[in-house]
């Protein structure tokens, strides 16, 4: 359940900005009031605002002073870190291993946005930053604009406004994919105008079939300019003295001579020579052509934009489980795995009945099997995650010594691609970063993975997720049938539930009793549970994770230490910035493959780039994909010539590879030595 806020807008970093906004408003309303009433003039006013602003600055710095020792304020979260430093670049490995944090690709922004607002929205923006410029330099230099002051102040703040949030907006975006959603507005505002200006020029040159309707023809067109000059004075004085006395005719008779003084100087012969050229029979036709093909190119494409619009808002607002496939042999069928397996659990399973999955899918388990998970994405506590991910990637004995008092189910996703092999070893360094016996000195687990033939470490080939993943499927691996039985299989193998033997009844009992749950307040609807008692065994390995934005905590030398060496090691690097080099084995050769993995270093740079080639030309998306999972640098991989993995990838037409490879963190906008974009080499 989700937790009580409590005092966290008090505490978080990341909710006091906000709050620190909304105490803002109120001592601005304040200082406000306190002028009005007193009837202070600006200047006056000014000094009262400083004055409020001060008294509470200074309020403000000494609860601060007083309750930062205590370590009162929280930290803020890797997530809002992610949003300044690369994906992958967090020090949680958590947060680094959920795909939605990686940076938008340009293929994001034309999928979610359409291809018009990509193209219409920043001369959109850069229309109103030269609007707002403009009238920053009018307002400098003491320049009269044709609006009356409050409007044209109001107008250039709502510029103002869509110019920062289009700055910001695309910042975070570019930063998280999952972002994107922030810039969908003031995209769509920005396209508008784009859109609004250019349609105004077309009906402006419509108008020239009227009679007199374009009205800039010979002196017609100065006479025009100057009545029309002349009433906007008039309007003017009008506006401020109720009708037009003789002085206000003189101000406006000046103002009038002023700007065809101005004009006259600074126009000069070019621009009347350039006007005229405009304004020829010649010039006329094309503005008309050019504005007729416009208005019809622009309400195509509204009705293509409409209906794309309403189609993936359909879309979106149905999601499904189900999809398309094609086999082998071109056949095309609907998979529906993972209904069937949450409707298999939901039918064939009691009431009770407790399934671990990955956090993925806890979610799905809940709502669709109506089973209790074990995790799901709102699951807050790293060391629960931890735990999870020990339980799945530990030897399958040990596994179940821990699952039998958890959970009677345990449920796994087995249909490649981004299934559960591929995550685990994820898995493996968020289970490390709090039991760190899992794989001591190496916060990245990059023993527990694949070497470069493919073949599992033999960390990996001992672990339970690996034996239920593989089951009767590769030669020589199955489960202990007397820890874990395969009870359910998908059609096409998408996922596998194996039921839980031995499990324990009595920590069952002891974790469904109410009377072991710890309330924040009595009869309180947030009650956190408990482990049962015959894991205490299991807490004394523990470690709670502590990341380098706990400032307020005690942190000691190991969480230093793993930090580095996490960061290090995440860099292709040992701790100490020095690139990882494996050291030569002393054994003799064996006949056998090497077992070493090959995101440890193990193997030379060649090794590596002949490895992803092969996997590139094979179309292998679940071999790479397991070799990204190890090691994430291997898709930002270049060699002599400049190209790496990407550029591979489009040259032979792999466009799904592509897309894995640029979430991996390949940049599509790199170039070789020869300055060719990996996307220059793309099929047609």
């Amino acid at each position: 359940c989700v937790p009580v806020v409590g005092r966290q807008p008090l505490r978080s970093l990341e909710q006091l900005g906000p709050c620190g906004v909304f105490i803002l408003m109120q001592l601005l309303e304040v200082s406000a009031e306190l002028a009005r009433r007193r009837g202070l003039s600006e200047r006056d006013a000014f000094k009262l605002r400083v004055q409020v602003f001060s008294v509470a600055a200074a309020g403000v710095a000494a609860v601060v002073a007083a309750l930062y020792p205590t370590g009162y304020f929280g930290p803020l979260s890797s997530r809002v870190r992610g949003l300044f430093v690369r994906h992958t670049r967090t020090g949680n490995p958590l947060v680094d291993s959920v795909a939605e944090h990686q940076p938008a690709s340009n293929n994001a922004y034309f999928q979610y946005l359409q291809m018009w607002v990509c193209y219409l929205a920043p001369p959109g923006w850069v229309f109103l930053l030269a609007n707002v410029a403009i009238n920053a330099v009018k307002d400098l230099l003491g320049i009269e604009t044709p609006l009356a002051p409050d409007a044209g102040n109001s107008r250039t703040m709502a510029k103002s406004f869509l110019v920062l949030y289009g700055i910001i907006a695309y910042y975070f975006c570019n930063k998280m994919v999952r972002l994107i959603i922030l810039i969908a507005p003031v995209a769509a505002a920005l396209s508008g105008i784009s859109a609004g200006l250019a349609f105004d020029w077309a009906a402006a040159q419509v108008s020239l079939l009227l009679p007199d309707g374009d009205g800039d023809q010979g002196e017609g067109s100065g006479k025009a300019d100057a009545a029309e000059d002349d009433g906007a004075d008039g309007a003017a004085a009008s506006s401020k003295g109720g009708k037009v006395g003789k002085g206000s005719a003189k101000e406006a008779a000046k103002r009038s001579a002023s700007r065809k003084k101005a004009s006259a100087t600074s126009g000069g012969a070019l621009e009347k020579q350039l006007l005229a050229l405009y304004r020829t029979p010649a010039a006329r036709a094309a503005r008309l052509l050019v504005a007729g093909v416009l208005v019809y190119f622009m309400l195509d494409n509204y009705r293509k934009f409409y209906h794309v619009s309403n189609s993936m808002a359909n879309g979106m607002s149905q999601p499904s489980i189900m999809f398309k496939a094609q086999l082998r042999d071109g056949t095309h069928i609907i998979v529906d795995d993972y209904r069937e397996a949450y409707f298999w659990l939901r039918d064939n399973t009691p009431a009770d009945a407790r399934v671990m999955a990955w956090w993925d899918y806890g979610y799905q388990i809940t709502g669709i099997a109506n089973r209790t998970t074990i995790a799901d994405g709102n699951t807050w506590n790293h060391e629960h995650i931890a735990l999870l991910g020990r339980c799945l990637t530990a030897p399958e004995k040990h596994a179940h010594r821990i699952i039998r008092h958890l959970a009677d189910y345990v449920l796994l996703w087995t249909g490649g691609g981004g299934d559960d092999l591929a995550k685990s070893p994820h898995m493996a360094r968020i289970g490390n970063s709090v039991y760190d016996d899992i794989c001591p000195d190496d916060p990245t687990c990059r023993q527990f993975g694949f070497d470069r033939h493919g073949t599992p470490t033999p960390m990996m080939e001992a672990s339970a997720l690996f034996k239920m993943h593989s089951h009767q499927q590769r030669p020589g691996v199955s489960v202990d049938p007397n820890r874990f039985q395969l009870a359910y299989q998908t059609k096409y193998n998408k996922v596998r539930i194996y039921k839980v033997l031995g499990v324990s009844k009595e920590s069952k009992e002891w974790v469904a009793n109410v009377s072991n749950r710890v309330c924040d307040a009595p009869g309180s609807w947030y009650c956190t549970g408990q482990y049962p008692p015959a894991l205490d065994w299991l807490w004394t390995k523990r470690k709670d994770f502590r990341q380098l934005e706990d400032f307020n905590v005690n942190r000691e030398d190991r969480d230093n230490k793993y930090y580095a060496e996490y960061m290090a090691r995440m860099s292709g690097k040992q701790e100490g910035g020095k690139p990882s080099v494996s050291k030569p084995s002393a054994s003799k050769p064996s006949s056998k493959k090497s077992p070493s993995s090959l995101p440890a270093g193990a193997g030379k740079k060649s090794d590596l780039a002949s490895t992803l080639r092969g996997l590139i030309k094979r179309d292998d998306q679940d071999g790479l994909a397991t070799i990204l999972a190890q090691n994430p640098e291997a898709a930002t991989l270049r060699s002599d010539d400049g190209r790496g993995p990407l550029w591979w990838a489009y040259e032979l037409g792999r466009s799904d590879i592509a897309a894995l490879l640029i979430a991996a963190g390949a940049d599509a906008d790199a170039r070789d030595k020869e300055g060719i974009r990996p996307s220059d080499l793309k099929k047609q």
